[in-house]
């Protein structure tokens, strides 16, 4: 299993989103998705807190360019990948994620390694290409609620059976 964040930056721009590069090894290669990544060792550990945290605003720092101010933590998200298909990820792992939400930030977008970050109006996401599971994710987050979930695929689809969210 890897352990990592993902950053839902909200703005009267719209959402901060990468248009990711096509890369091997990569779940969300040539889709758009918001900004994230792994947890390093550094991050983890039972009490924490703030190496999660940190690892947020790094990672939209180091994919966008922008640093995010006061981002909470909004959810967790075990994204179940042991029966789902990628084109480009064969031994693909299950992914453990934090979800944190910010509405400010400072910086200038500027592309990276990753992909080219772009503001998306939050009703449109849906039209913009990304992973069956990033799709169930937004509305979660869209909710307005905390959340813990998970979500689970049968091939490349959503295995809805298998996927839930609970609100706290």
């Amino acid at each position: 299993m890897k352990y990592g964040t993902l950053n839902y930056l909200k703005t009267d721009k719209g959402i901060l989103m990468l248009n990711k590069y096509e890369r091997e090894n990569d779940p969300n290669s040539g889709y758009y998705a918001i900004p994230g990544g792994k947890l390093e060792s550094y991050e983890k550990g039972l009490n924490n807190i703030e190496g999660r945290l940190k690892s947020g605003i790094r990672e939209t720092q180091d994919e966008t360019g922008l640093t995010l101010l006061n981002p909470l933590l909004k959810g967790v998200i075990l994204f179940d990948n042991k029966d789902r298909i990628f084109d480009n990820w064969p031994n693909a792992d299950n992914f453990y994620v934090y979800i944190y939400s910010a509405i400010e930030y400072s910086g200038e977008l500027k592309a990276s390694d990753e992909g080219i970050p772009c503001w998306i109006p939050e009703k449109d996401i849906s039209l913009f290409p990304q992973n069956p599971g990033d799709k169930l994710m937004y509305k979660w987050i869209q909710d307005g609620r905390n959340f813990i979930g998970v979500i689970k695929h049968k091939g490349k689809e959503i295995d809805e059976e298998g996927s839930w969210v609970e609100w706290i």
